[in-house]
């Protein structure tokens, strides 16, 4: 017979990529661990893990299908535990991942208006790029992600939540800046500033095949406030589709907006949910809050805010 323990022990070894660490964060001991994982592993028949020394516990293939099983067991009594009528004095928890270029904007109000609805379900969550975010919806370690959907062949359910038009920032004093739209052909003139990340830089650059232009390749960074602030400093453009509410970069200088005049395709920002098995009310009631957030919000239309920052 399987037991939730052995099952929360499994995924905590998983996540955690060792049964030392897995047992510091349960405050258990670490053979209980390694003998709720050798039990498992009778009872699937097969190894759930590769033990390594130097690398810890590598999930192997029947791991990382049963993580997901188990994850979505664990999930389902955790949102029993807290669902209406049930009093268990157990803290809940939803678990949630969002793009790091996409999250800082949008996630911290959708969690601040979850937490007011459902203050008794803690949100936990969990930064990344496109590839790791599918990776943990397809693993079972998150429920839900906000990123921006790009059909990758995922195992996950989509939803289309907004949609977000690509635009040009530049120096405030840069000759573009006083112009209310410009051509991607006016702008491959200038060295041109790209976010780093796996599919999101794919995404900039096939604009610019689209419309036929060859751009001038610059600098590139994994974060929006550098390339914001190597674009404030006179270093080149950008082309971005997240716009900060903020006229200025890091270091106070200022920037400027400039709209395409190309009929492009936007970046859609969907909610992905596993496909193999139901998510929880908890996450379901989270993903009530991102749509809502969306629908309200000054960045849910297919145009964004058109603004001079």
């Amino acid at each position: 017979m399987v037991t939730v323990r052995q099952l929360s022990y499994f995924v905590a070894a998983a996540e955690h990529e060792g049964t030392a660490q897995a047992a510091r964060a349960l405050h258990v001991s670490q053979p209980a661990i390694s003998v709720a994982i050798r039990q498992l592993e009778e009872r699937v028949g097969q190894p759930l893990f590769v033990r390594r020394h130097a690398q810890g516990l590598i999930l192997t293939q029947a791991g990382r299908d049963k993580l997901a099983e188990a994850r979505s067991i664990l999930s389902q009594i955790n949102a029993w535990a807290a669902s209406p009528g049930v009093s268990s004095g157990r803290k809940t928890f939803v678990d949630v991942g969002c793009l790091a270029t996409l999250g800082p904007l949008h996630m911290p109000p959708i969690i601040r208006a979850f937490r007011q609805s459902h203050p008794h379900v803690e949100v936990r969550m969990r930064e990344g790029d496109i590839e790791e975010l599918h990776r943990l919806v397809d693993n079972g370690l998150i429920e839900v992600a906000l990123l921006y959907d790009l059909d990758l062949g995922r195992t996950g359910t989509a939803e289309t939540v907004a949609e977000f038009k690509p635009y040009v920032l530049v120096p405030a004093d840069h000759p573009l800046a006083d112009k209310r739209s410009a051509r991607l052909q006016e702008v491959a003139a200038w060295p041109l500033i790209l976010i780093n990340l796996p599919h999101s830089r794919d995404y900039f650059l096939a604009l610019f095949r689209q419309a036929g232009v060859v751009p001038t390749l610059g600098m590139e960074a994994r974060t929006i406030d550098m390339v914001r602030g190597l674009v404030a400093n006179g270093l080149g453009i950008a082309l971005l589709t997240t716009r900060s509410r903020s006229g200025v970069s890091e270091d106070g200088l200022p920037l400027a907006i400039v709209e395409l005049e190309d009929v492009l395709p936007p970046q859609k920002a969907a909610i992905i949910t596993p496909r193999q098995f139901p998510i929880t009310w908890m996450a379901s009631a989270f993903i009530d809050h991102v749509r809502t957030h969306f629908r309200q919000g000054p960045e849910a239309s297919s145009a964004g805010r058109q603004e001079r920052v």
